[in-house]
Parts: structure tokens; C-alpha cells; sequence
């Protein structure tokens, strides 16, 4: 199967920063395009980017599958963001790790992470045009509401907020 370790604090950010990279120039070809991918890359998950995030309490894992070298894929998140609720900042996997089971892994251990804490909800944000969202529904996230976040650069995150119990 495969394990999630933490790498937060640990000097990992330039490694998860190339393999956000990767991963996002795969999957949000089609629905972002190469300009604003590179935009949000270097917004958002350039190894200054992480590090800055870190700072402000994010927490990194990797999702590292049995026998494979690289990560298949890393999650972000953090508690009491806002009070209460354990935010899931990011959820990306490599193309050939999707449909595993990793993204069950994850969510499983984010409810006890978060029941652990003594939060009652998990939140994340996902672009509307997110073929994901019929997984996060699967998983018992609900939309509720929607937002769209001026960016930079001319663009804007047109977006689900979606929630679950935990």
C-alpha cells in the first residue's frame, strides 16, 4: 500500500515543489493552461511558497507508495483553520498513483488528525471545473458555497468550498 510521512521542517520543500511541478503540469493542462500553471506554481508551490506556508502552520506529507523511490504524491493541511476546522490546502497525486486508494489514505488519516485535535470539520477548495469533485463527494464532502479569489496576473480561483463532519 503505501505510508504518509511528514516532511515539513525537514528541507523537503524543493523536492515537493518539483513534483507539485510535475504533477500540475500533467493534470491542470487542459482546465488552467501552461501560463497560469506557471503562475500558480510560483505562487503557490514554489519552495519559497512552502516554506512560507510552513511558517504559517501548514503541515506537509508524502504519500509514499510500497517499493516505489519518489513520492506518489503530497498533501498539505492545518488545524483550527479557522477555529474548529482542519483546512486540506493540498491533495495532488502523480498520474500513475491515481485510482490506488492513496487519496482514501489520506482522508482517513486527516479524520483522526483532525478528531484528534478535537475539530468537527475537514474543508478544502476546488476548482469547479476539478474532476475530483465527484471523489471528494464520494468521500462525504459537500459544497457549501462557492468562491472566486482574485489571484494576481489577470486570474482568479473560481471555486467550490467543500466540507464534511468529522
Amino acid at each position: 500500500m503505501a505510508q504518509l510521512t511528514e516532511v515539513t521542517g525537514r528541507g523537503r520543500e524543493k523536492e515537493t515543489a518539483a513534483l507539485a511541478s510535475e504533477i500540475w503540469h500533467e493534470y491542470y493542462r487542459d482546465l488552467l493552461g501552461e501560463k497560469q500553471i506557471a503562475y500558480m506554481l510560483e505562487k503557490f508551490q514554489s519552495e519559497p511558497a512552502l516554506l512560507q506556508e510552513e511558517a504559517e502552520g501548514y503541515r506537509i506529507f508524502w504519500i509514499l507508495e510500497e517499493g516505489k523511490a519518489e513520492p506518489a504524491g503530497y498533501f498539505m493541511f492545518r488545524l483550527n483553520d479557522p477555529e474548529g476546522k482542519l483546512f486540506l490546502s493540498k491533495l495532488y497525486l502523480r498520474a500513475e498513483s491515481r485510482g490506488k486508494g492513496f487519496s482514501r489514505l489520506v482522508f482517513d488519516f486527516l479524520k483522526k488528525e483532525a478528531a484528534g485535535h478535537g475539530l468537527h470539520t475537514i474543508w478544502l477548495t476546488v476548482n469547479k471545473g476539478n474532476a475530483t469533485l465527484g471523489l471528494y463527494e464520494h468521500y462525504g464532502l459537500t459544497v457549501a458555497n462557492s468562491t472566486v479569489t482574485e489571484i494576481g496576473n489577470g486570474y482568479v480561483m473560481d471555486d467550490y468550498i467543500m466540507e464534511m463532519p468529522v
